[in-house]
């Protein structure tokens, strides 16, 4: 993976100093979908090498294989990183307002309320 952008500087033929290189702001911003994709690609490998170590096979468990601490840590920051990644902890909109309900109660709720407005205009015009 290559996140670098060289940007072209001409080197003084009395300075040692290499090439500035770096990522701008646009180009990071641009590339942004796919370094998420590249980063979730790399982690889910990083898992499929910790998995078999974490939930290992019933015949190992026979032969008395046991869990390697390290790769616990390891499968556990994976998890983290992908639940930030696909913002998971982030609470969705029933969750963050609770008086919302679901949307067949706010239709029930609207409906009585139409029906209560509707009486009210009905009442004066008798």
């Amino acid at each position: 993976m290559h996140l670098c952008h060289e940007h072209p500087s001409p080197m003084d033929e009395t300075e040692n100093v290499p090439s500035i290189r770096g990522i701008s702001e646009e180009l990071a911003a641009e590339s942004a979908p796919y370094i998420r994709a590249l980063v979730v690609q790399r982690l889910e490998q990083v898992w499929r090498a910790c998995e078999p170590h974490i939930n290992p096979a019933p015949e190992d468990l026979e032969v008395g294989f046991r869990r390697d601490p390290r790769y616990i840590e390891a499968g556990i920051r994976v998890l983290d990183r992908l639940t930030a990644i696909y913002g998971l902890l982030k609470p969705t909109q029933v969750q963050a307002d609770p008086d919302a309900g679901s949307s067949s109660d706010q239709r029930q709720l609207l409906i009585r309320n139409l029906e209560e407005l509707e009486q009210k205009v009905q009442k004066p015009g008798e």
